[in-house]
């Protein structure tokens, strides 16, 4: 029975990363803090671990004790934060004290798979691919917090890490790309940019099933994109939505001027509220890029897997658990 420690375990990606190990009778432990929401941590079999990431001493002690896990996979962080500081302290911080612990040669796990981002690698012209030797050009604190995390793990040689890097991801339990869903819902497509803009997604099922061969059979030291090598646009997501639902919408573009000032607004509400806000002028950066689209081929070549979700499959799936749940 392999043992498996997950951070960020509480969350949409780590949760269902989590009923996924369990189903194949491994030994799972969910690494959380004492205000997280355990609601998608109701299986009896998981074993909780409440860690410390501001805390080396903490983190070191409280592993030991744990013992050794033949896995760890690091999903905790953040994607609000109230400035770049904040963002490099949980993403890059945490992520760094974290594997200073795990070095320790008494709890030094057989894999570490860091949960990155696309956003390290920023987005791309409507002409080309976000591809794995890309050079990195994140346009928000967010994107260069996950890539600061990422250079600290290419200067260690005697750690067992990998990387993935997910496209944007969808399914059951995601509250970001649900909000779009639940409009969608209400009669209501809202589009930013007068243009479709370009993107890639992944499928959380398939994201967590790259996320388990990496562990079983990725390369130490390499970094793997994660999409469902399919090509869309903002349309895509529209229409996939719509077809889930079964229902029709009021569509509004609104311009990348009026979407910007609304955004500088929000941002200032926010600074005064001292509290992240989901609309600011970084996030302008990721909103008006011209195309997000990313070639995940070598990374299914290397794990040998093919995704089972388009975003239509996908999407109608999501759908269905959010009506079962009484989300929408």
């Amino acid at each position: 029975m392999k043992k498996i420690l997950i951070t960020g375990a509480s969350g949409f990606v780590g949760s269902t990363l989590a009923d996924e190990a369990l189903n194949r009778g491994w030994e799972v432990t969910a690494a959380v803090r004492p205000s997280s929401d355990k609601s998608f941590l109701q299986d009896s079999r998981i074993k909780f671990l409440e860690l410390n990431f501001n805390s080396s001493k903490d983190l070191s002690e409280k592993l030991k004790q744990a013992g050794r896990f033949d896995y760890v996979v690091h999903s905790a962080g953040t994607t609000k934060a109230v400035n770049r500081e904040a963002y490099f302290d949980v993403n890059a911080g945490h992520t760094q004290r974290l594997v200073e612990a795990l070095r320790d040669p008494s709890v030094k796990p057989e894999k570490f798979l860091f949960v990155s981002s696309l956003a390290a690698l920023g987005p791309t012209s409507s002409d080309k691919l976000i591809q794995p030797n890309s050079p990195p050009n994140p346009v928000t604190s967010y994107g260069a917090s996950k890539l600061a995390a990422q250079d600290y793990l290419q200067t260690l040689t005697d750690f067992p890490w990998i990387s993935i890097q997910p496209t944007a991801v969808y399914g059951p339990r995601d509250k970001e790309i649900f909000i779009f869903i639940n409009l969608v819902s209400k009669g209501f497509e809202f589009y930013i940019g007068t243009k479709p803009q370009k993107l890639s997604f992944i499928y959380v099922k398939d994201l967590v099933e790259m996320m388990l061969l990496s562990l079983e059979k990725g390369q130490i030291g390499k970094t793997y994109i994660a999409s469902d090598n399919i090509n869309y646009t903002t349309d895509d997501l529209g229409k996939a939505v719509r077809e889930a639902i079964g229902r029709k919408t009021f569509k509004l573009k609104l311009p990348l001027s009026i979407v910007g000032a609304i955004a500088v607004i929000s941002e200032k509400i926010g600074d005064w509220q001292k509290k992240a806000t989901m609309l600011n002028r970084e996030k302008m950066n990721e909103l008006g890029a011209e195309s997000w689209l990313c070639d995940p081929s070598e990374t299914l070549k290397d794990l040998n897997f093919k995704p089972q979700y388009d975003l239509y499959a996908g999407m109608k799936e999501a759908v269905e658990w959010y009506k079962m749940k009484g989300w929408i």
